[in-house]
């Protein structure tokens, strides 16, 4: 077993002869029943049989053989693992909190109530939607929907009487929200107790009973719907930095909670191909989803410890920016018409002109499946008539263009050449009802095979990636705009700013300033995340960044609103053609209907059955460690590996919850004496450093921290942590200046408190600007973890009583804005008359680009000129 573990470690790989070698220095020191390579092969087979999934060979439209993992395998072993299944949610949420996880959100509730878990169980009874029940205080209803309200699963139901003729009534006018433990008696039941006729006086409002998906399941099985998000990605293939493209899918279970998602333990591979485009894996991955709709996944659920079979539903596509066009049929952002979830655009010059450089600030009129596959059936319609002409003049006026569907084109405009070559008498009609009639024939999809998935809109629910759009969008272009103005001098006082940054509050690796500068054009989406959060003290920023938690959904879609105005409109002051160029601009008015941050990671194996092959070994060994269950065809049952292989749990990416202990003060190294507190009773009282401290949300904070705390009242207090003390009870101190005290810079005010009262650590950096701090320290630079020679130079800050909340911060940026209140914390548009300002930007940009067509003809003539005098002489 522990060569197994070995052998399948994901970022520990082992060749066939390093396990060989692992072997023979197992075998010599003495170790028992040590099997061979070749035994442990066999081995491997025989439980990959018994617990894991065989790839599947799958062959696409244009003959590409690549291999996939089956997704409804992955995720019925994420149902019959116990530390996976108690923290799925299947049902849509609506809570008066904090809104933080998808499930929350509106995109479930945009499915039908039947494309959602269309049952709950009461031990034994299976209530459905759509089927009489009955509830504890003897009334008669229809669940419609499941929904958990503030932790509470609840139905909204119809109200159904009995008349005394023995007929039953249905009122769809009234309505009501009872809680899913009211129910009583199931359809079941009451079939049992009437008969299986039931008599209705108005039939028409009755929805047939029982409800039809209960033939998909088995009597007292459960059913249950599990969302899932592929994301496709292209990467190398290659050990060496040579690019060798594999276009990648992965995916994660979509009813896991953000925090949980954000390991990679829940990330699953589903397939790897050198030569598959993602549409092609699409098509397989498709196939997979809708086969579900018809034949639910047998599963064990481990929190239930019952069997259930699943359905699955696509509710998003995450990916980049240009994969995700392609998801969505779309031209990409080269086009007349770049945006993929939207119709704005046109010509370079019709997105000159005052309205539609305006409009270019907001979401335009949305795109649609129904829409998407009109124009693509119209292009394949042109193709049989043979001419490229119409089909290419048709996608750059729709923006539409899909890679099925244009593999077909090519095809179908070659075959109308050929035959009208062989035959130029033949009538185009009858090349075009045969090309028509052999299309018809060919076996494969002819279009974009994600508008055949069931409540999936390739081009909407295709969200706005931060990682891609802001961080390798917005701060990029900033930093590239300060680059290229800047002066050496000027990026290395910048670098000295950014080394003496107060990091503490931020949750972000140390800031290597010096490397930031230097490689200032090879920087990454985490250099770009801490200097969004950072570069506000040294230079004028305008930002727009979503929250991991949303407070009041309302406020927080008006806040980000004028967020992304204000920093497109600061854009349009610096430069107003950027927008008309740089397509992650225009994305951003698209982030108040889907923001998503996906998981990104690099893979260098080989090729698609190899990489499908270990990464399904992978998953078998993390399902064994992990205490899942499987079948054990000899015993008949569900079985489970010992406890003991937990241990090894953090190797294959899983982080067990951390318990968090409010106001625990980890004490300092006990060689540091105890202190006397002589103004506490008893005065002789005795107490010990404290080296850090946990608050409510789980920071560590230490001595000079910033923090938000609760007095005595209850009321809320800022100050930076003064001491840490320990003796019978925990006191920190906190230095807490008050409004006389910062305007006579005189701060001598000190606070004391539990230190259970401290809620939260927030950024604060020093007011540099007031005390015109300038890098006046040297101190030694440290290499290889030693000081030497080397100087560097540091900011020496002119005193310790004027400092600046770092509203940049995204660590509790939530929790600040409510402790600070909307007052101090809301935006406020950069310019009221948003028309007004457009059209001066507008008219720079159609000046700015007059002026260069001129200088493109000027040396077009001066060319044709000189072309003209060569071929004279």
């Amino acid at each position: 077993m522990l060569l197994d573990i070995m052998d399948n470690l994901p970022r520990c790989r082992f060749t066939s002869a390093q396990m060989a070698l692992v072997i023979h220095f197992t075998k010599q020191i003495g170790a028992p029943d040590v099997p061979s390579l070749k035994g442990l092969r066999k081995i491997q087979q025989s439980l990959q049989s018994s617990c894991g999934n065989k790839p599947v060979k799958s062959k696409s439209y244009a003959g590409n053989v690549f291999y996939m993992n089956d997704i409804r395998e992955t995720l019925a072993r994420d149902m019959a693992n116990p530390l996976v299944a108690p923290h799925m949610h299947f049902y849509p949420e609506e809570t008066d909190g904090p809104i933080s996880e998808t499930y929350q959100a509106e995109r479930w509730k945009e499915y039908e109530a039947s494309q959602l878990t269309p049952m709950f169980s009461k031990g034994f009874k299976r209530f459905w939607i759509e089927e009489l029940a009955q509830l504890a205080d003897g009334r008669y209803v229809i669940p419609h929907t499941w929904i958990v309200r503030n932790g509470v699963l609840t139905s909204d139901v119809t109200i159904v009487t009995r008349t005394s003729e023995g007929r039953w009534s249905h009122d769809a006018s009234r309505e009501e929200t009872i809680k899913a433990e009211q129910l009583e008696l199931d359809y079941t039941d009451l079939i049992a107790e009437f008969g299986e006729v039931f008599h209705w006086v108005n039939n028409p409002q009755v929805p047939p009973m029982p409800n039809k998906m209960r033939e998909l399941v088995d009597d007292y099985k459960d059913l249950f719907v599990i969302m899932v998000s592929p994301w496709a990605d292209n990467i190398s293939g290659n050990r060496s930095k040579q690019y060798n493209k594999h276009m990648n899918m992965y995916t994660s279970n979509g009813c896991l909670p953000g925090r949980l998602l954000q390991q990679e333990f829940h990330v699953h591979y589903v397939s790897s191909s050198p030569h598959a485009s993602s549409a092609e894996q699409f098509s397989t991955f498709r196939d997979h989803v809708k086969s579900t709709e018809t034949r639910p996944v047998k599963a064990y659920n481990a929190a239930t410890k019952r069997n259930c079979r699943f359905i699955l539903r696509t509710p998003g596509l995450p990916a980049d920016n240009p994969q995700q066009s392609e998801e969505a049929s779309h031209m990409g952002s080269n086009a007349n018409f770049p945006c993929r979830k939207c119709h704005w655009g046109g010509t370079k010059i019709e997105k000159e002109a005052d309205g539609m450089y305006h409009e270019c600030h907001f979401a335009g009129v949305a795109r649609n499946p129904e829409e998407i596959r009109e124009n693509l059936q119209k292009q394949l319609q042109l193709a049989v008539l043979g001419e490229p002409k119409p089909i290419e003049e048709f996608q750059r006026a729709t923006g539409t263009k899909d890679k099925i569907t244009q593999y077909w084109i090519d095809i179908l405009l070659a075959k109308a050449k050929e035959l009208r070559a062989a035959n130029p008498r033949r009538q185009p009609n009858e090349i075009a009802d045969e090309l028509r009639a052999w299309l018809e024939e060919q076996p494969g999809d002819k279009m974009n095979p994600l508008l055949d998935i069931i409540g999936l809109d390739p081009s909407q629910d295709t969200p706005v990636e931060l990682l891609h759009t802001i961080l390798l969008g917005v701060m990029k272009y900033i930093w590239h705009h300060m680059n290229t103005q800047w002066s050496d001098a000027d990026r290395h006082l910048l670098a000295i700013r950014l080394q003496s940054t107060d990091l503490s509050g931020l949750t972000v690796p140390p800031l290597r300033a010096g490397y930031l500068t230097q490689y200032k054009n090879n920087l990454i989406g985490k250099h770009f995340k801490t200097m969004m959060q950072a570069l506000a003290f040294h230079f004028a920023l305008i930002k727009a960044a979503g929250d991991l938690e949303i407070g009041d959904m309302d406020t927080y879609l008006e806040q980000l609103k004028i967020a992304i105005a204000n920093l497109l409109d600061a854009f349009d002051a610096v430069d107003p053609l950027q927008i008309l160029v740089k397509i992650k601009l225009h994305l951003l008015a698209h982030i108040p209907d889907d923001i998503y941050e996906a998981y990104n990671a690099v893979n260098r194996l080989a090729p698609s059955r190899d990489i499908s092959l270990k990464f399904a070994s992978m998953d078998r060994v993390k399902h064994f460690l992990s205490g899942g269950y499987w079948w054990n065809p000899s015993l008949r049952c569900w079985v489970q590996a010992g406890s003991a292989v937990c241990r090894i749990l953090r190797l294959l990416g899983w982080v067990p919850p951390s318990k968090v202990q409010p106001g625990l003060i980890k004490p300092a190294a006990k060689k540091k004496p105890e202190l006397q507190w002589r103004l506490s009773p008893p005065p002789e009282s005795m107490w010990r450093e404290g080296y850090n401290l946990t608050t409510q949300t789980g920071d560590k904070v230490m001595v000079d921290s910033w923090v938000v705390a609760l007095d005595s009242t209850g009321k809320s207090v800022l100050g930076r942590i003064s001491e840490l003390l320990i003796g019978d009870k925990s006191l920190p101190v906190l230095r807490r200046p008050t409004g006389p005290e910062i305007v006579a810079d005189a701060v001598q005010s000190f606070l004391v408190l539990d230190s259970s009262s401290i809620q939260f650590v927030f950024s604060v950096q020093h007011d540099c600007r007031k005390g015109n701090c300038q890098p006046t320290i040297i101190q030694k630079e440290f290499q290889e973890r030693e000081e030497t020679d080397r100087n560097v130079s540091l900011i020496q800050h002119s005193d310790d009583d004027h400092f600046i909340i770092n509203m940049a911060g995204l660590h509790n940026f939530v929790k600040l804005c409510r402790t600070l209140g909307p007052s101090l914390t809301d935006l406020k548009p950069l310019h009221p008359d948003r028309v007004a300002f457009h059209k001066k930007a507008s008219a720079k940009v159609q000046e700015t680009r007059s002026k260069g067509r001129k200088k493109t003809a000027e040396k077009r003539r001066a060319a044709a000129a000189a072309k003209k005098n060569t071929m004279r002489r």
